[in-house]
């Protein structure tokens, strides 16, 4: 049953946070707007989806409700249309195999026009933002004119693409450079002609199966009921007819339109977007650039029925063929499979208006009453750095993008960055930093931050098992008494309970619930790390770990099965896995203590000679016949280095190279089977991690190592240049110097001091005390030099032999 002390949400509908309370009890019914499936999934795609699912997640499975969820997918819209015919036409254009130059000459026409249709359009705005007196449209309308400029330069860069392609004659590739302008045009040309229908749904089917993908990747739960618009059309017409029979609605040559005037008689309007601002503008998005405004009553109406002109997908209706519009299809999915009444309704922050405030009115004037859903939830929008993400601005990233690395990220006006591949897991963790109806910024250093988090939390459950294996198989004889050390942190893990439990009733704050199991985990890893006590409780540190567990699988961000996160093991693994890496990192730590005690090689010898006959022949009996492809390849890789350890001391090497054979355990060998080695005084710590997460940490640590060398090269090259410089400044006696200064000087005392200034005027006792002080400054530094060549005479071409070598260094690097 449902917790007590349920959850506060914010609701857009009000404007603030309200307790939640579902219509019938127990029962959450659920719709979540989901995809339009024009284009590969994005990053605010998987910020909402992410946010949603652990909402879901919380409420199932921590409050206890009992969640019917239905989200959509649209597989009708404008801009599937438009996507799928110009693909089409693209892919006709391209197996016909058009000359190079033909190619240049359709895409310098389709740029022409593109940049003609801009510059008009960026024109009027610019007058329009002049004569506005609105101090919040002029912004919107400023911000409009920014997201222009960008573009304008988009369309730049296609000039000087099929400038700079002169004598290069591969067809193909300009098409892929510069497909999107050629498709423009084919599809004003011919897009009225492509009439298979199959065209848009196999375009619709492919990037729907691709966003299933990514959001699989991402743990997103699968909704209870997943519907399509292209399956629900006879409903659609059917509840567009009753809206009609209502009275809010009317056909014009063949479309049906929404009677806002006329629902605002009876109704509220617009009751989740409040801002003015930019409402023409979002309003004309929503009706799609497609839509055709004829016999409209109010320029506010909105489609519920489009009659399909030719190249677009069409269906029967009372009215004529055509298709449904963007609004209609999620209030008629949403009726009918839950009713009169939703409970929560959820989509990104930008579906707001149009989209939503349209629906409400059309679930509302079908059934005649003034309440269709009690919850609306938005996910906040997604900032690339401190802009809106937009493909329009350069700043648009794929989920499939991220994931695979290599992403140029612009982090300012003149730098930018390449980013590495990350994992589902860390983009989990960067969404839940972020409160999930709140904007979030997107940006390297924010990505580093959660990937700091997941090494934090990955190395406390590595710390855990590791303090498990050593006290669980000898539990019984150690003590088990708490001293007031331990009874502090079990009040830590109290207090952490309640804490992340309020946070979880608190709109679902999950920045704060990572803070808190965060605060936890430091306050384990003290006490685990404190060598003054005597005795440590595993069965304490353990429930705290269990815990963090809990909530890190609750929402989703671990899905192992090991007994803490981030842990598990297949088949036998989990068996024999831990003792043969005890095994063969203690051996190594006896090479280590052996050569601080400086054993003889003979001995050196005969202890890898002993842990290979014995130690590994042991370990290979008891996992014999058994499948664990981590535990053979860890006791291969002992008997390797084991192996090589033999051979070091059968040469008789220093013990300088035992030291650097360890080192090559912890920093390669183990690294690539997984396992994180950690020295710890005389002894060790192991711990199981993603061998591709450790190599990424080996390239970076080598990264880091070969800057700090560039850098302390660089210094030392700065520093002998100056040496140099200071030297043959300092070579030339300081009389000579100030009678070779004809433009400040013009007579001189007996000494070399000067006393006139260049234009023959005798210098006054200040100036004279001036140039008396430089006098000395330069006789000091000059007799430093001739001090440095007598003892020396290849002085100076020693520092210049010192600036050569270190620039040879530098290069080097």
């Amino acid at each position: 049953g449902k917790r007590r002390g349920g959850p506060m949400v914010f609701n857009t509908l009000t404007q603030n946070k309200v307790e939640f309370v579902p219509k019938d009890g127990n029962t959450v019914k659920w719709y979540i707007c989901g995809p339009t499936v024009y284009d590969s999934s994005h990053l605010g795609h998987a910020r909402t989806y992410v946010a949603f699912d652990v909402i879901r997640r919380i409420l199932s499975d921590y409050f206890g409700y009992d969640i019917f969820c239905v989200m959509n997918v649209t597989d009708i819209d404008d801009k599937i249309i438009l996507r799928a015919r110009r693909n089409h036409l693209l892919k006709l254009y391209r197996d016909a195999k058009p000359s190079i130059d033909k190619v240049i000459s359709d895409a310098k026409t389709e740029l022409e026009k593109a940049l003609t249709k801009h510059d008009g359009k960026a024109a009027a705005l610019e007058k329009e933002v002049g004569q506005e007196q609105s101090s919040a449209n002029k912004k919107a309308m400023q911000a409009e004119l920014d997201t222009l400029a960008f573009k304008r330069t988009a369309l730049v860069a296609y000039q000087a693409t099929l400038e700079a392609w002169g004598g290069v004659d591969d067809a193909g590739a300009l098409i892929d450079s510069v497909g999107d302008l050629i498709a423009n045009g084919l599809d004003a040309e011919k897009g009225s002609e492509v009439t298979d229908q199959q065209i848009f749904r196999d375009h619709a089917a492919f990037y729907e199966n691709e966003y299933l993908e990514d959001m699989a990747t991402l743990g997103v739960n699968l909704p209870d009921v997943l519907t399509r618009v292209t399956e629900f059309v006879p409903q659609v017409v059917d509840y567009i007819q009753k809206i009609m029979d209502n009275g809010f609605a009317y056909e014009a040559q063949g479309s049906v339109y929404f009677d806002i005037r006329k629902y605002q008689s009876s109704h509220s309007y617009r009751k989740l977007s409040f801002s003015a601002a930019a409402i023409k503008a979002a309003f004309d998005e929503g009706e799609g650039a497609l839509a055709s405004c004829d016999g409209k009553r109010c320029e506010f109406d909105f489609a519920l029925w489009k009659c399909s002109k030719a190249g677009e997908p069409c269906w029967d209706s009372p009215w004529g063929q055509g298709r449904p519009g963007w609004h209609i299809e999620c209030s008629v999915m949403a009726s009918d499979l839950l009713g009169d009444t939703l409970d929560i309704h959820g989509g990104g922050i930008d579906l707001c208006f149009p989209h939503h405030d349209n629906e409400l009115a059309q679930a509302e004037a079908y059934y005649g009453h003034q309440q269709w859903v009690n919850y609306f939830l938005h996910s906040g929008h997604l900032n690339i750095g401190f802009q809106k993400m937009s493909k329009s601005l350069k700043n648009f990233f794929t989920i499939r993008e991220i994931f695979k690395g290599g992403s140029v990220m612009r982090v300012s006006e003149d730098e930018t960055v390449v980013l590495p591949p990350y994992t589902p897991r860390q983009l989990r963790l960067l969404f839940m930093m972020y409160q999930w109806d709140e904007p979030m910024f997107f940006a390297k250093d924010t990505l580093d931050v959660a990937c700091g988090k997941e090494k934090t939390f990955k190395d406390f459950f590595g710390s855990v098992q590791a303090m498990s294996r050593d006290h669980m198989p000898n539990l019984v004889s150690k003590p088990q008494g708490w001293s007031d050390v331990e009874r502090q942190l079990y009040r830590k893990v109290e207090e952490c309970q309640g804490e992340v439990h309020n946070a979880l009733c608190d709109n679902f704050n999950t920045p704060v619930v990572l803070s808190k199991l965060g605060e936890l985990v430091s306050a384990c890893n003290i006490y685990m790390n404190d060598a003054s006590l005597p005795h440590k409780q595993f069965l304490l540190v353990h429930k705290a770990a269990v815990y963090i567990t809990r909530i890190f699988r609750l929402l989703g961000i671990d899905d192992a099965n090991g007994s803490y996160a981030f842990t598990t093991r297949a088949g036998g693994d989990a068996e024999h896995l831990p003792s043969a890496l005890d095994s063969f990192c203690s051996f190594r730590e006896q090479v280590r203590a052996g050569c601080r005690s400086k054993m003889s090689s003979d001995d050196i010898r005969a202890m890898a000679d002993k842990a290979r006959s014995e130690t590994l022949a042991s370990l290979r009996g008891k996992a014999e016949g058994q499948k664990q492809v981590t535990v053979d390849q860890v006791l291969d890789a002992f008997d390797k280095w084991a192996a090589s350890v033999a051979e070091a001391a059968a040469r008789g090497d220093p013990r300088q190279a035992y030291l650097q054979l360890c080192d090559q355990v912890r920093d390669s060998v183990l690294p690539e089977l997984g396992v994180r080695l950690e020295d710890q005084g005389e002894g060790f710590v192991w711990k199981l991690d993603d061998p591709e997460v450790l190599r990424r940490e080996r390239e970076e640590k080598a990264k880091a190592a070969s800057e700090a060398q560039r850098k302390k090269v660089e210094n030392k090259l700065a520093q002998a240049q100056a040496n140099l410089d200071k030297a043959l400044a300092s070579s030339t006696p300081p009389a000579e110097v100030f009678r070779g200064q004809s433009d400040k000087w013009s007579k001189f005392d007996e000494g070399g001091i000067p006393t006139h200034n260049a234009a023959g005027e005798e210098l006054n006792k200040s100036a004279r005390k001036n140039a008396e002080k430089e006098f000395k400054r330069r006789e000091a530094d000059h007799k430093k030099y001739t001090d440095q060549v007598a003892k020396n005479a290849n002085y100076m071409a020693d520092l210049e032999s010192e600036v050569k070598q270190m620039a040879q260094q530098l290069a080097a690097l």
